[in-house]
């Protein structure tokens, strides 16, 4: 199923169609991405900048898989900024979108794997 806030077809060209193949990589989204958001909240409240870059660097490739396109600009943006210890106030504004943003769409995707 694709709609407007991610799209397995990638993954599924990826895997030469393989729809089983496909759900376990749902799966392991649906594990790994709420760890990975809390990783990156803990490294903003430690003030850890560039740990935050380089978890969001990990989730953003996730997310350009599953063409995530509307949360890929955020991570983008805390992964650069991190890395480069600057736009603190942004980069948690960043954050938050994709923390909601990324909660909506395992939800819908829970729905359909």
């Amino acid at each position: 199923m694709s709609n407007a806030q991610y799209n397995p077809s990638l993954l599924l060209e990826m895997m030469d169609g393989n729809q089983n193949e496909v759900n376990e990589l749902a799966h392991m989204l649906f594990d790994l991405a709420p760890q990975m958001l809390a990783e990156i909240e803990f490294c903003i409240d430690e003030k850890k900048w560039e740990m935050a870059g380089d978890v969001s660097h990990k989730l953003k490739s996730s997310l350009k898989l599953w063409k995530m396109n509307n949360l890929v600009p955020y991570a983008l943006y805390i992964e650069k900024n991190g890395r480069n210890n600057t736009n603190y106030d942004e980069i948690i504004k960043n954050f938050e979108a994709l923390k909601i943003g990324l909660n909506k769409v395992l939800i819908l995707m829970k729905k359909e794997y």
